[in-house]
C-alpha cells in the first residue's frame, strides 16, 4: 500500500523533501524553460506540497496545480492559500480552460505504470495546452539508474521534521514484469534514547524510461521535441523533455 502521499506521511515527505532539493533553484530552472517559449499560463501536474506554487505565485504567475493526493493539496493550500489546485489524475484530466504550458515535475511520471496510462497522461497534456504550447517533464533514465539499484540496494535519506530527525531506509528491486519496473519499498523510522521507532513502511511500484521509448511516446502523441537535458537531481540521472504540441493537420 503506498501511504507516502497521506495524513501524517504527507507531513514527513514534505520535510524531507525540503533537505533534498532546492526548490528556488527548481523553480528558476522549469520558469526559465517556460518563459523562453512565452508562456503565459501554467499546470503543474504532480504539485505536490505546493512548493513551486508558492514561487509561481510570489512571482504575480497564472499558475495551476494538480495533484491524486488530497493530503498533499491540503499542505499544498497552507503553504500558499491564494493559489488554485485541483484533485486529479494526471492520465484523465480536463481543464476549464487551455494553458500555455504543463510541467510534470518531480520524477511523477515514474507513477505512468503501463504504455496505456502513458498514453492517456499524454493525450490529456495535449488536450489541454494551446495551440503551440510547451509540455515540460522530467523522468528517471533506465540506463543509469538500473545499474545504481543493481549496485545500491539500501539507500538511507534523514530530514528534521518538527524538530525530530526522520530516516527513511529505501530498497529497490528491478522487477520481470512488464516495462522496467522498479519494486520500491521504504521504512519511515527515527531514533530517540537509541530505540529505533517505525513510522510508516511504504510499497510502490514505479517506471523508469529510457529516452528512445519517451520519443516514441511523445512521436505518436503528437509532440514535437525541442529540447533534451541532462539533469542530475538528488538521487537520480533524469532527463527533461521540452516538447510543442503540433499542430492537428486536417487532410
Amino acid at each position: 500500500m503506498n501511504t507516502l502521499f497521506t495524513d501524517k506521511m504527507a507531513s514527513v515527505y514534505d520535510a524531507m523533501y525540503q533537505t533534498f532539493i532546492d526548490y528556488n533553484e527548481e523553480y528558476d530552472f522549469y520558469n526559465t524553460i517556460i518563459q523562453k517559449y512565452g508562456s503565459q499560463s501554467t499546470l503543474e501536474i504532480g504539485s505536490g506540497t505546493g512548493n513551486l506554487a508558492l514561487r509561481f505565485f510570489q512571482n504575480n504567475q497564472k499558475y495551476l496545480g494538480l495533484d491524486a493526493s488530497e493530503d498533499m493539496i491540503a499542505i499544498a493550500k497552507k503553504r500558499t492559500s491564494k493559489s488554485t489546485f485541483i484533485h486529479g489524475d494526471m492520465r484523465e484530466f480536463t481543464l476549464e480552460n487551455p494553458v500555455d504550458s504543463i510541467l510534470i515535475t518531480g520524477r511523477s511520471t515514474s507513477y505512468l505504470i503501463s504504455n496505456e496510462d502513458v498514453y492517456y497522461c499524454f493525450d490529456s497534456v495535449h488536450q489541454n495546452l494551446n495551440n503551440e504550447g510547451v509540455f515540460v517533464f522530467d523522468f528517471i533514465d533506465a540506463n543509469r539508474y538500473v545499474p545504481y539499484c543493481e549496485n545500491n540496494k539500501s539507500i538511507i535519506h534523514k530530514a528534521n521534521c518538527e524538530g525530530i530527525l526522520h530516516y527513511r531506509d529505501s530498497n529497490w528491486k528491478l522487477t520481470t514484469a512488464d516495462n522496467f519496473l522498479m519494486e520500491w519499498t521504504a521504512t519511515y523510522y527515527t531514533i530517540q534514547d537509541n530505540e529505533k521507532e517505525v513510522i510508516a513502511e511504504d510499497f510502490s511500484t514505479v517506471r523508469v524510461f529510457t529516452l528512445n521509448e519517451i520519443q516514441l511516446f511523445l512521436y505518436m502523441k503528437r509532440f514535437e521535441i525541442l529540447e533534451v537535458i541532462d539533469r542530475k537531481t538528488y538521487a537520480f540521472d533524469t532527463y527533461v523533455i521540452v516538447a510543442k504540441k503540433k499542430k492537428s493537420s486536417h487532410k
